[in-house]
C-alpha cells in the first residue's frame, strides 16, 4: 500500500507543478488572455510541459537533475499554482483530475516501450546523475536520437519514487490532450467541421494509442501536432473575425516543442508559412510575430535542444550527416557513422529490417521507390491496416453519432484558403510517405489529417445541437470505457505472465538486474559497459578500446580514436 500511495501522491504533485509553470508562462508570454476563455485554459497543461523542459535543457548543461534540483524545480512549480490565480480555476482542476482518473489505468504498465531498456532509461538516468558530457553519443547509437521528452522526465526523478516517475510526462501528454478536444468539442464557437475533426481525434487517438508503453518518444508529440494542426486550419479557414496574428502566437512554442520532441515534425513548419498568404501584411507580420515572447520561447528552445544534439554527437541535428562536423571537432561522430546511422533509420522506416531479416544492398533498396513492394507487404498489410481500421470505425461511429450525411458540400473544393492549407498537409504527407513511411515516425498524426479532412466536408451536423451535445457524452463515455477495458486487461495479463515483466512491483514496472563491466579512464570518469543498460550507473554505453576521455573546463568529452 505505500508504493501505491508514493506512485499516486507522487504523480498528482508533479501534475500540480505542470500546471504551475502553465500558468505562469501563459502570463508572462500572454499575459493580456483571460484565462477562462477557451483560447487561454485549453494550452495551459502544454505550457507547463513546455516550460519545464525548457528549462531542464537549460540547467542540463551546468547541473545533473538529482533530487535536490528537482525539489527546489517542483516546489517552484507547485507555488506558481497555489499564488497564481485566475477565475474558475477550481473548475480547471477538477476537470483535469476527473480525465486523469479516468485514465488512471494506463499509467499501471510493468513492461515499457523496448527501447526503454536500450536508451530511454539510461539517457534519462544519466541526465539525473550527470551534467552533459560531449560525445556521449559515441556510447549508444540510441544516444543520438535524442528527444526533449528525456530531459523533461528527468525533472521527475524524486525520493522514493526516483526513475518509476519517467513514463508520468506521457500521460500528461494524453491528459492535457483529451481536455484540449473535450473543451473543443463543446465550444459552439467553433466551425462544425472543426468539431468533427476533433471528434474523429478524440476517438481515433485514444482508441490507438491506449497503451503507454507503446508512446515512447514519438506519439506525444503527434497528439500535440495533430491539435496544433486543426487549431491552425481554424484561424486560417473558418474564424469568422479577421484573422488576427495572437491567435498563431498561442500555438507557436508548442511547434517547437513538437519539433523537439521528434525532430521528423520539421516539416511541419511549412504550415507556417500559410499565414504568408493569408490576411496579414509582411510588414504587419515582421512587426507583431518576431517581436514577440512567444516567438522567444519558441526559438529558446530550438537553440537549446540543438545544442544538445551539437554536445552529444557535433552535430546540430542529429543524425543528418550534412549538419555533423565530423573529425573538425574532437568529440563528434565520424560522419560516416552518422551516415550509416540514417541509412539505418531510413531502412527500418521502409520495412527492409526486423528483427528477423535484413534486406541486401541496402542503399539500392531505400533508393526511389524500389522499397514499395516490402513495405506493402510487411508493413502496410500487417500494422497500417490495423491503425486505418480503427480510423474508419471512428468515422463510421460518429457518422452515426451524427445520423446525417452530405454528399453535395462543395466547400472544400472552392475554398482556396481551405485547398491551399490541404496541400500543406499533403506535401508533409509526401516528406512522410518518401522518407521514413512508418506509423511511429509520425505516420499517425498526417495520415490523421489526411484522411479526415475530406472525410469531415462529407459529414454535416444537423441543427439540433442540444441532441448532438448529449449524444456526445454518450460517445466520449464509451470511448473512454473501452479505453480502460482494453488497459484492465492488459493489467491483468501482465499480473499473469511468467518472464521479467511479470507484474510483480506493482504499480512500479519491471526493471532487470543488469551486469556490467567498469572501466576507468584515467581516474577522471568511470564508464559502465552493457549493451542493454537498463537502470546501471551513468554514464553507460558500450565501452570498446577506442574509447578515449578528456577533462576541460570541469566538462568530460568522449572520443573514438579514428
Amino acid at each position: 500500500m505505500t508504493d501505491i500511495f508514493i506512485f499516486i501522491l507522487s504523480f498528482y504533485i508533479l501534475l500540480l507543478s505542470v500546471i504551475g509553470y502553465g500558468i505562469f508562462f501563459q502570463r508572462i508570454c500572454f499575459n493580456e488572455v483571460n484565462l477562462t476563455d477557451n483560447e487561454g485554459s485549453i494550452y495551459i497543461g502544454f505550457y507547463g510541459l513546455f516550460l519545464i523542459t525548457l528549462l531542464s535543457l537549460i540547467s542540463s548543461l551546468f547541473v545533473a537533475h538529482n533530487f535536490v534540483f528537482n525539489i527546489f524545480l517542483h516546489v517552484l512549480g507547485i507555488l506558481f499554482f497555489f499564488l497564481l490565480s485566475f477565475e474558475n480555476k477550481d473548475k480547471y482542476l477538477k476537470n483535469i483530475i476527473l480525465i486523469s482518473l479516468l485514465l488512471f489505468s494506463a499509467l499501471l504498465i510493468s513492461k515499457t516501450n523496448d527501447d526503454l531498456s536500450y536508451y530511454h532509461l539510461p539517457f534519462t538516468k544519466y541526465l539525473t546523475e550527470q551534467k552533459v558530457i560531449f560525445g556521449y553519443g559515441h556510447l549508444n547509437h540510441g544516444y543520438n536520437l535524442l528527444s526533449s521528452l528525456f530531459f523533461l522526465n528527468s525533472t521527475f526523478y524524486l525520493p522514493f519514487i526516483k526513475y518509476f516517475s519517467f513514463h508520468f510526462g506521457v500521460l500528461f501528454f494524453v491528459v492535457f490532450f483529451n481536455y484540449f478536444l473535450i473543451k473543443e468539442i463543446f465550444s459552439k464557437k467553433n466551425h462544425e467541421i472543426i468539431n468533427l475533426l476533433y471528434i474523429f481525434s478524440f476517438a481515433f487517438f485514444n482508441l490507438s494509442f491506449n497503451r503507454l508503453a507503446e508512446h515512447g518518444t514519438d506519439k506525444s508529440g503527434q497528439l500535440l501536432i495533430v491539435i496544433l494542426v486543426i487549431k491552425l486550419f481554424q484561424h486560417t479557414c473558418f474564424d469568422k473575425e479577421k484573422f488576427k496574428i495572437e491567435n498563431i502566437l498561442f500555438l507557436l512554442p508548442l511547434v517547437a516543442y513538437c519539433i523537439s520532441l521528434k525532430t521528423y515534425f520539421l516539416p511541419y513548419v511549412i504550415m507556417g508559412s500559410i499565414i504568408f498568404f493569408m490576411d496579414i501584411k509582411f510588414i504587419v507580420i515582421l512587426k507583431k510575430f518576431f517581436f514577440t515572447k512567444s516567438f522567444l520561447s519558441f526559438i529558446l528552445l530550438l537553440i537549446f535542444y540543438f545544442t544538445h544534439h551539437f554536445i552529444s554527437t557535433g552535430c546540430f541535428i542529429s543524425p543528418l550527416p550534412s549538419t555533423c562536423f565530423g573529425e573538425k571537432l574532437i568529440w563528434a561522430r565520424d560522419i560516416n557513422d552518422m551516415i550509416n546511422l540514417s541509412i539505418w533509420l531510413e531502412q527500418w522506416a521502409k520495412a527492409g529490417a526486423g528483427p528477423n531479416f535484413r534486406v541486401e544492398n541496402v542503399v539500392e533498396y531505400i533508393a526511389n521507390l524500389n522499397w514499395i513492394s516490402t513495405w506493402i507487404e510487411k508493413y502496410f498489410l500487417v500494422k497500417f491496416l490495423d491503425q486505418l481500421a480503427i480510423l474508419f470505425s471512428s468515422f463510421l461511429v460518429v457518422y452515426l453519432l451524427t445520423k446525417n450525411f452530405k454528399h453535395k458540400n462543395i466547400d472544400f473544393l472552392i475554398n482556396k484558403k481551405i485547398l491551399f492549407f490541404y496541400l500543406m498537409i499533403l506535401i508533409i504527407f509526401s516528406i512522410w510517405l518518401l522518407n521514413h513511411p512508418t506509423l511511429r515516425y509520425g505516420g499517425y498524426s498526417i495520415v490523421f489529417l489526411v484522411l479526415s479532412i475530406p472525410t469531415a466536408f462529407l459529414f454535416q451536423i444537423f441543427e439540433n445541437r442540444k441532441m448532438l451535445y448529449k449524444n456526445l457524452k454518450f460517445f466520449i463515455l464509451f470511448v473512454v470505457v473501452v479505453f480502460n477495458l482494453k488497459n484492465i486487461d492488459r493489467i491483468i495479463n501482465e499480473f499473469s505472465r511468467d518472464d521479467i515483466f511479470k507484474f510483480s512491483n506493482f504499480p512500479f514496472y519491471a526493471i532487470k538486474e543488469k551486469e556490467y563491466k567498469i572501466y576507468d579512464f584515467n581516474s577522471i570518469l568511470t564508464i559502465y559497459s552493457a549493451h542493454h543498460c537498463w537502470a546501471t550507473p551513468s554514464p553507460c554505453g558500450n565501452v570498446d578500446e577506442k574509447i578515449v576521455v578528456t577533462k576541460k573546463n570541469g566538462y568530460f568529452f568522449i572520443n573514438k580514436l579514428r
